[in-house]
């Protein structure tokens, strides 16, 4: 099996769907336009006393020299494709960024093809390893929730709060679909943001376990696979892309002789233009390529593809993925780290 096949696979699913999409929803430019129209000759603001960002549907304006900014807020709300409207008003002093707690602003965002990413899923994938083909499916149920942060309405500044994930790998082949492979994890990410600019830096725990139905029917060899690890990553936001890397360290592993360095790096497409596939419906492609280098593994490269189409709606931030899943490299699924693997599949990924 070779990594190219879902990039193939990955762009006809796109071709195809834009074929039969409906017109585009209006793109950022767009809207920052429109909206720029509404304050000025709707509202009669001058050119310059007001600042607006606009980022993937979702505005912040800095009103602070207008006592009407609510009226403002109504009126850029209404305006479609339009996601989200944050203002700062006369009533907030210049310069003031208060702490908040459980802000839901996403500074870092999380990597679109890093298996190892905090998520709820599931993935159907034929399996090629060093002794066997099969089919198994990997279902997760994690996420990063933010505590407690200082942003800013141009939507900088940091936040900290608890991550958490489970990774479980099932044998489809197996008459009750054997639980083969367990990874837990749970982490405190601080994230910032910067502008283009964001970062992410976290500590974080891990442990893998093989399940019952496996340790009887295959009598494999255990691995006590636990580590404690710093996780940096720097991302710049080149729209539609974004680069990011970085890197870890293990802090603490067991095996003992484990060792503790990673790189880690990518490249993600998010296209800035939603399309209406039905009313109330959009749709937007995507693509993302992971890389990730152990110095346990003499530094060869494990590469993560992801391709398919995010669907979400507008004034939500809930969303649904389906994509297309590549790997090939050394196994992500923890008992089983030291096995050259590659896999192709069909997932499905639930923003909440």
């Amino acid at each position: 099996m070779r990594i190219h096949n879902p990039i193939l696979a990955g762009l006809a699913l796109l071709a195809g769907t834009a074929a039969v999409a409906a017109p585009a929803a209006p793109n950022d430019a767009y809207l920052a336009g429109y909206a720029a129209a509404v304050l000025e000759q709707r509202l009669g603001w001058q050119p310059g006393s007001y600042t607006l960002d606009v980022s993937e549907g979702r505005m912040r304006l800095d009103a602070r020299e207008h006592d009407d900014a609510a009226a403002a807020q109504e009126a850029l709300a209404a305006i479609g494709g339009v996601r989200k409207v944050r203002v700062a008003s006369a009533s907030e002093p210049a310069g003031s960024t208060p702490g908040r707690w459980f802000p839901t602003t996403e500074l870092f965002r999380p990597s679109l093809a890093d298996p190892k990413e905090p998520r709820f899923f599931v993935s159907s994938r034929h399996y090629d390893t060093s002794t066997d083909t099969l089919w198994l499916a990997e279902v997760g149920y994690g996420a990063n929730f933010p505590v407690y942060g200082r942003i800013d309405e141009a939507g900088n500044g940091w936040n900290v709060g608890i991550s958490g994930g489970l990774f479980g790998l099932f044998n489809l082949e197996a008459d009750s679909f054997d639980l083969i492979n367990a990874d837990y994890t749970v982490g405190m990410p601080l994230t910032w943001r910067q502008g283009n600019t964001s970062g992410r830096l976290r500590l974080y725990h891990q442990s893998s376990h093989l399940g019952d139905e496996f340790l009887l029917n295959a009598a494999p060899e255990r691995v006590n696979l636990s580590f404690e690890a710093l996780e940096g990553l720097i991302a710049y936001d080149l729209t539609p892309f974004r680069i990011y890397g970085g890197g870890e360290v293990l802090l603490h592993r067991e095996p003992a002789d484990l060792d503790r360095l990673m790189a880690h790096a990518g490249i993600e497409y998010f296209s800035a233009t939603a399309t209406t596939l039905v009313p109330g419906l959009r749709g937007r492609p995507f693509a993302g390529l992971d890389l990730k280098s152990y110095a346990e593994h003499d530094w060869s490269i494990d590469r993560s593809l992801k391709v398919g189409m995010q669907f979400d709606a507008p004034h939500s931030d809930h969303f649904l993925r389906l994509s297309i899943d590549g790997y090939r490299g050394y196994s992500p699924h923890g008992q089983f780290y030291d096995d050259r693997i590659s896999y192709l599949g069909l997932g499905v990924m639930f923003g909440i």
